[in-house]
């Protein structure tokens, strides 16, 4: 069965290291395919497109990515933990 596409909104912190400054605000969907969960519970999605490249951000998107209950994105670092990168505003 052929996964089907998703989209997201991606809102990038501004700062990652001061999470107080609050959110880039991206005006390009992010779409993707779920490929599983997490035991943590977070969806695993696979970054397939932007849905509007021509607003989007200059933003390195991670190939990779996470989505919690809470509508953060994370990614998982090489030491196997999960950092927050952004919001979405639908999970």
């Amino acid at each position: 069965m052929a996964q089907r596409k998703k989209h997201t909104s991606f809102y990038p912190w501004i700062d990652p290291k001061d999470h107080s400054k609050g959110f880039k605000l991206n005006f390009s969907m992010v779409t993707y395919i779920e490929v599983g969960r997490t035991p943590e519970g977070y969806k695993q999605a696979e970054f397939v497109a932007l849905k509007s490249p021509e607003l989007a951000l200059d933003y390195d998107y991670p190939q990779s990515f996470y989505l919690s209950a809470e509508g953060f994105i994370l990614v998982k670092t090489p030491q196997g933990k999960f950092e927050t990168i952004a919001k979405t505003d639908n999970c």
